[in-house]
């Protein structure tokens, strides 16, 4: 962890806010529930500076603002009524349970047409003006009470405990974060996949992207892993960003949030249950004496 000391106010902080609203419907085995996004709202942007903010649009292009508000648009057809439990390791390749045995999740097929998750998109700029060439924003995610708070509150039951949250940026740096470190009481927790005779381990998920199904270590990690901490004036960042953004590039942030369904905690227990999500990013401004970390 760095401690780059005050970041001034006239430089260094840059928020975005995003609001996924998340709530569970019935379920029965894992890889048997379902959930359904209730609601998408807004992204918000606001900045302390005059030549460096944070654009976001919903569509990109021109149509890109400040302080205004975007949408957050559903990239896939998928109806957000309804979705099922899947495995990935990379956001690019889901897989699902096709054929049970005995309750046994045990075959698996690649995901078609982006079916059961949820998957949307915005676009941000680090637009700036008059800073030295070379510089970039480095991009974490905040928590803190200026952004708006933690970024999952739990409305009723453990949701969290199953699901993951994937963003990746122009179509790579993919990264996916598991919601809670908690997990249900062991009587409610279902070790059902099976693949090619073998159990599955906890901490394992479904990889497809070579064309067939294996199983690899879930790649998943805590949002503390980018999330920056204030500590009075201090603002201590992680060990690396999100990304580093190009000024004045245009980057495709695409937003998946899924059941994964080699979770032991994808069961009954999370029946009817809900979340409310709360993204935020922090930029830094890099690449400069000033604003280096």
């Amino acid at each position: 962890m760095k401690k780059p000391g005050l970041l001034s106010k006239t430089w260094g902080v840059l928020l975005m806010l995003i609001i996924v609203l998340v709530a569970l419907t019935a379920a029965t085995y894992a890889w048997f529930s379902s959930n359904r996004v209730v609601d998408t709202d807004t992204v918000q942007t606001r900045s302390g500076t005059t030549t460096l903010e944070l654009q976001v649009s919903s569509q990109g292009g021109d149509g890109f603002n400040g302080a205004d508000v975007s949408n957050i648009v559903q990239v896939n057809a998928t109806s957000s009524d309804e979705l099922f439990p899947v495995s990935t390791a990379d956001l690019k390749t889901f897989v699902y349970n096709s054929t049970t045995v005995g309750d046994m999740a045990s075959g698996f097929v690649t995901v078609k047409d982006e079916k059961r998750y949820y998957h949307g998109r915005i676009y941000l700029k680090a637009a700036a003006e008059g800073q030295p060439q070379g510089s970039t924003m480095a991009l974490y995610l905040d928590e803190s009470e200026a952004a708006g708070g933690a970024l999952l509150t739990e409305t009723s039951g453990q949701l969290s405990h199953a699901a993951r949250l994937g963003l990746t940026f122009d179509g790579a740096n993919a990264v996916i974060f598991y919601l809670s470190d908690k997990t249900n009481a062991q009587a409610e927790r279902v070790q059902n996949t099976s693949l090619n005779g073998a159990l599955l381990e906890e901490g394992q998920v479904l990889d497809g992207s070579s064309g067939t199904v294996r199983a690899v270590k879930d790649p998943a990690v805590a949002l503390a892993s980018y999330t920056i901490v204030m500590e009075g004036d201090n603002t201590i960042l992680p060990d690396k960003p999100l990304l580093n953004m190009e000024l004045n590039k245009i980057y495709p942030v695409d937003i998946y949030f899924y059941l994964e369904g080699c979770d032991p905690d994808c069961s009954d227990a999370i029946s009817y249950d809900g979340v409310d999500l709360h993204l935020a990013f922090y930029g830094v401004l890099t690449g400069t004496e000033e604003g280096g970390n």
